[in-house]
């Protein structure tokens, strides 16, 4: 099957695409995240994602939030919008987010021909994989593609390792606004208690 891969990030597109076409399918990698804070963070995981689509021989298209789409159709999707559906959706965050970008990944996957979609999130331990394979089979049932779901947690850190030796940037949170703060807010509670023995 040709599969649009909705990919979160380089490294974890790695183990995903090799699984996925391990099992006979056809990968192009898509791009596809407004939800990552700040833009200089975006921008250097879309350079990741074309080091690491270069890396596994994948083909890769783009939409960026910002300024409209390559190889995908412009989602009109911007960061503002994504910290808006964020703030209706009753501290159900993570599951709002696998929605708007599963939803974009199947209507992409739907008008450039691709007969369905997969996505990386699912080799993370950080994610939700039930979440993910019920939003995607709805976006794909809406969008009238395939949805192609694996829990690939297990091989996570066989892609890390990979992207090690890639010399692939990894980053140290998901991506959006509200990651980022924990990510902060965990860092000043060890250093306040590092101060306090």
């Amino acid at each position: 099957m040709r599969l649009l891969l909705h990919c979160c990030c380089g490294p974890c597109s790695l183990e995903v695409a090799e699984h996925l076409r391990s099992l006979g399918h056809t990968v192009t990698a898509w791009f596809f995240n407004p939800n990552i804070h700040p833009l200089e963070e975006l921008a250097r995981r879309q350079a990741t994602m074309v080091e690491a689509a270069r890396a596994a021989g994948l083909p890769v298209g783009f939409v960026d939030p910002a300024n409209g789409a390559n190889a995908a159709p412009a989602s009109g999707i911007r960061p503002a919008d994504f910290l808006l559906l964020l703030a209706r959706s009753s501290g159900q965050r993570c599951q709002a987010c696998y929605q708007l970008r599963l939803g974009e990944a199947a209507r992409a996957a739907r008008s450039l021909g691709y007969e369905g979609f997969a996505t990386t999130l699912t080799v993370s331990p950080y994610q939700d994989p039930e979440a993910i394979r019920e939003i995607g089979e709805r976006a794909a049932q809406a969008a009238g593609v395939r949805f192609v779901f694996a829990d690939l947690r297990e091989h996570y850190h066989c892609g890390a390792q990979r992207a090690r030796e890639l010399g692939l940037y990894r980053q140290n949170y998901c991506g959006c606004v509200f990651s980022l703060l924990e990510r902060a807010e965990r860092r000043a509670r060890r250093e306040i208690e590092k101060a306090t023995r």
